[in-house]
């Protein structure tokens, strides 16, 4: 009788497991399947300074993985809110050559820290950042020295605070509704009656007046006035005050907005006509800009398939076409042969000299290697020909 038991026991356990099992899989299958998305790795590191273990956030780009290369690093202050943001932030600059590639390093708070770290013992804090983070980073990954530090809030308070203590620390610096005093205000100004040569950038942001109050904005405006009538030409900065924002918003568009800022010298030229292109040397000043952005950022010194179509478009806008058929067969033919972004405004300025031939031609070129390169919007460019066709 007890064999019976058992045996129906176990039968309705198996039963009971079954449907289990299926309902888990129904629910899979109704939500779909899950995203895996690459948010980098986290590691553990003990700190002698503040006498406890610390949790670092640590995301590279797939141009780190592919090369041999050094990069910058981006460090930021609460690692437990901002990370995920800055990641898919970073991403987008830097696939749009906004920035260059970069690692970033999250800092994340223990619990029952954060007022102890960003305000009463924010020294100590800063200690644990610049000999404690940064030793492990350098020996962990390459890096090539060039830091930028991000914080809101109170560690964004910090961030300023560093700038003024010691300003070589970090080369930009970002700091998103810092919560501040006039005693801060005080600092810079006596930053600034120093003379000192600064050579960094620093952004800072402020929510409405709504959210954070009347006194936060008022002393936002003293700092960028501070600054607009003693910072030294050398000294990158700019204020930005959001009034649709609240103090819990401003972090996701003020590093965007940051680090679109202080690497404003990275970015592409953006030469508007063909005699602003003469006027600053031709090609040869084209190169010493990405020669000297090169030497600050040690990335390659190779003009970007952005700048060339940008002043093929700004030649043909200004009636200049013979102008952009030329330096766009020179730079194919001899830097980038494989560009259907190239071929696509070499093929415009043919159309606008009215040398159909040439443009289909082009054209033709194009879809072949579109699809050598699995471009999906081969129909674009099919539609392309078709209109020169038309024109013929």
């Amino acid at each position: 009788m007890r064999s019976v038991y058992l045996a129906i026991t176990m039968f309705v356990t198996l039963i009971s497991f079954s449907n289990n099992v299926l309902a888990l899989e129904k629910l899979a299958h109704d939500n779909g399947e899950s995203i895996t998305y690459n948010f980098g790795h986290q590691y553990k590191i003990q700190s002698k300074i503040l006498e406890e273990e610390r949790q670092l956030l640590i995301y590279v780009p797939e141009e780190y993985i592919k090369s041999t290369e050094k990069f910058p690093v981006i460090y930021i202050f609460d690692g437990n809110k901002h990370y995920k943001h800055a990641v898919t932030t970073i991403e987008t600059l830097q696939k749009n050559g906004q920035i260059p590639a970069s690692i970033i390093v999250a800092i994340t708070n223990n619990k029952g820290t954060h007022m102890r770290d960003f305000v009463n013992e924010r020294d100590n804090f800063l200690n644990f950042v610049k000999q404690e983070v940064q030793s492990f980073v350098a020996k962990k990954f390459r890096v090539n020295g060039y830091k930028t530090l991000f914080g809101h809030s109170r560690p964004g308070a910090l961030v300023l605070e560093t700038l003024i203590k010691d300003p070589d620390g970090f080369d930009n610096y970002i700091a998103a509704n810092p919560i501040i005093s006039k005693a801060l205000i005080t600092k810079f100004e006596k930053l600034l009656n120093k003379n000192k040569l600064l050579d960094q950038s620093l952004y800072f942001s402020m929510g409405g007046v709504h959210d954070v109050g009347p006194n936060s904005v008022v002393l936002m405006k003293k700092l960028a006035d501070l600054l607009h009538k003693k910072a030294p030409n050398s000294f990158q900065w700019k204020y930005q005050y959001f009034p649709q924002h609240v103090h819990h918003t401003t972090p996701n568009v003020s590093l965007y907005e940051g680090l679109a800022v202080n690497f404003t010298d990275y970015q592409d030229p953006i030469i508007s006509s063909y005699q602003k292109f003469i006027d600053g040397n031709g090609m040869e000043g084209v190169k010493a800009y990405f020669r000297k952005r090169a030497n600050k950022y040690e990335t390659t010194d190779k003009v970007t398939t952005n700048t060339i179509a940008g002043l093929g478009f700004a030649f043909i806008e200004g009636n200049n076409e013979k102008e952009a058929v030329k330096l766009l067969n020179d730079v194919i033919k001899n830097i980038y042969p494989e560009s259907i972004h190239l071929h696509r405004v070499l093929a415009r300025s043919y159309e606008k000299m009215a040398s159909y031939e040439q443009a289909l031609k082009v054209y033709e070129k194009m879809i072949s290697m579109a699809k050598q390169q699995n471009f999906t919007n081969i129909d674009y460019y099919e539609s392309q020909l078709k209109r020169v066709k038309n024109k013929m």
